[in-house]
């Protein structure tokens, strides 16, 4: 298991991820708290952190809706099964203007960032389906259609979108030893700035220039490269 800032990602499912990209069978949504969708994102987090990896605690969330103080400052992503409605991977960008972001408040830096901070976001409980769940959600004649692989692209896709709309030039991630490798395949090359400690399992703190990922990686994100970028990007 993979972790992305308490964000949990099999290995199957990224080594997945360099094969082709499509999405007819998912859509991609961008949630409001009060959105009722909010509650299915919750429950979904839920499952995966509280129930299936143990990385946070299930009496904690008596209701079954994992959640944090994070959440408010918070713009939340889900992907959706067209076919079945059921939410197959989600993710939150947080948003650094009003808040000190968990790799600031959790680990000791290497450099100073604060000249930077309104322009910080975190990508954090990134958390996709297992495949063989979508195997039974979606039957094996749709699964060439609709893998892991769709979900993590189409939800970094979102993530890069609203960098864009945001004005968000970096960000932040919290990951285990192996994670940065496998986003480094896909030309997402993350720095370790911190050295690694307990949290949620042993990870360390990370940064990106989101106008890095999008000139390494003109395939996936090229619809959102071509819009107007972020100004003062290093």
């Amino acid at each position: 298991m993979l972790s992305l800032g308490a964000c949990s990602v099999s290995q199957d499912s990224f080594l997945s991820l360099l094969k082709g990209i499509s999405l007819n069978s998912i859509e991609f949504i961008k949630i409001k708290q009060d959105d009722p969708l909010f509650k299915k994102v919750l429950a979904f987090r839920y499952n995966k952190y509280c129930v299936e990896h143990d990385f946070e605690k299930k009496e904690d969330f008596p209701d079954g809706l994992e959640t944090d103080s994070y959440d408010r400052y918070s713009i939340h992503f889900a992907a959706i099964a067209k076919s079945t409605q059921k939410i197959v991977g989600t993710v939150r960008l947080i948003l650094g203007s009003e808040v000190k972001l968990p790799a600031e408040c959790c680990f000791d830096l290497n450099g100073d960032f604060s000249t930077k901070k309104m322009n910080v976001g975190e990508v954090s409980r990134f958390a996709i389906t297992k495949k063989h769940d979508i195997v039974c959600q979606e039957k094996t004649r749709i699964l060439r259609h609709f893998s892991t692989s769709n979900v993590v692209d189409g939800l970094l896709n979102c993530l890069a979108r609203e960098c864009i709309e945001q004005n968000i030039s970096h960000l932040y991630a919290v990951m285990s030893k192996g994670l940065p490798v496998l986003l480094a395949r896909k030309k997402i090359f993350y720095t370790q700035v911190g050295s690694p400690k307990e949290y949620h399992g042993l990870r360390a703190p990370y940064f990106v220039a989101v106008d890095d990922i999008l000139k390494t990686n003109p395939n996936l994100f090229m619809d959102v490269a071509t819009r107007s970028r972020v100004d003062n990007v290093a």
